[in-house]
């Protein structure tokens, strides 16, 4: 009986915590760099150094950051929500050597909301898999002229609310991970298949292949680590965008599913950007990650998923 009133009080606890950041607080995101490979996260108790971005412009913030490295220059994708749009758009923010960040500048916009520009290097080109739910598809961009220039070139799965969809090679074939908006965007995870990056996508005999707020919702770059692949997700059990776990595949095959919660990276009290994070990402020898801190609500602001 206690503790069926224990898990009571924790639930009415979560929704008036909910209610008050609704209400009273909004959300500002921004992006941190961390000079550690993304296996670093695996280590007990791994605390490394964060480098934020300066704070982004008034009712605009970051979020979602995933990178590529060109001749020592590193190039961020990722989500700008400005409330003065009152949607996402896909931006770049270019680090030269390493430390000296560009304003963002908008590379890919849409009627429908844009976030999580994950990005793909295939045959020499590179591809941006941006969430696009509201056009109920999950598009594949082709870069034109890296990373200013892009075109649509194909839909991967058509009639699907996808959301932070993420593609990776396992084995011999292409996996596609994401949630559906339609069923909730964070409980329920999809899995396709293909024999290439442009398919065709098969969806999983099992789909949806996970029901669990705790650790589906991708949020970040898988990666390989003394031999298993580690795919990060979202925790949203006590709250949106509250932290990542880094779940270890244990079996992926078209039939079958398994995987198991290694490590979690929690946001750090003492950081600039205390209340949550969403994704993890890798670019070779650094890994970009996103930081949430809460303000005062003085005016109306545009808060996305």
């Amino acid at each position: 009986m206690l503790a069926r009133f224990a898990k009571s009080d924790r639930r009415l606890f979560v929704k008036a915590y909910r209610n008050y950041n609704r209400f009273f607080r909004r959300e500002i995101w921004n992006i941190g760099i961390v000079n550690e490979r993304i296996s670093v996260f695996l280590e007990c108790d791994a605390k490394p150094a964060i480098r934020w971005l300066g704070p982004p412009r008034e009712g605009k913030f970051l979020a979602d950051p995933f990178a590529i490295v060109r001749n020592e220059t590193v190039y961020i994708l990722c989500e700008e929500v400005d409330s003065r749009v009152g949607k996402g758009r896909i931006a770049c923010v270019q680090l030269s050597n390493g430390i000296i960040p560009s304003d963002p500048k908008v590379v890919i916009e849409q009627p429908v909301h844009m976030s999580y520009p994950y990005l793909v290097e295939h045959r020499g080109s590179v591809y941006c898999i941006p969430e696009t739910y509201q056009a109920r598809e999950i598009s594949l961009y082709k870069a034109q002229e890296f990373p200013w220039k892009w075109t649509k070139c194909t839909s991967l799965v058509r009639n699907f609310a996808g959301v932070d969809a993420t593609v990776f090679q396992f084995q011999d074939r292409w996996w596609l991970t994401c949630t559906n908006e339609d069923v909730g965007s964070t409980k329920k995870l999809f899995v396709w298949y293909a024999p290439d990056l442009l398919g065709p996508w098969k969806p999983h005999s099992a789909n949806p292949v996970k029901t669990d707020v705790r650790s589906s919702r991708p949020a970040g770059t898988p990666f390989m680590y003394k031999g298993h692949l580690y795919r990060p997700a979202q925790d949203c059990s006590r709250v949106y965008g509250g932290r990542v776990v880094l779940n270890r595949l244990e079996e992926l095959t078209p039939t079958e599913f398994k995987e198991e919660p290694e490590a979690v990276i929690e946001p750090r009290p003492d950081s600039s950007y205390p209340d949550g994070l969403h994704t993890v990402s890798a670019a070779g020898d650094i890994t970009l990650l996103d930081g949430k801190r809460y303000v005062p609500r003085r005016s109306l602001s545009v808060v996305t998923e």
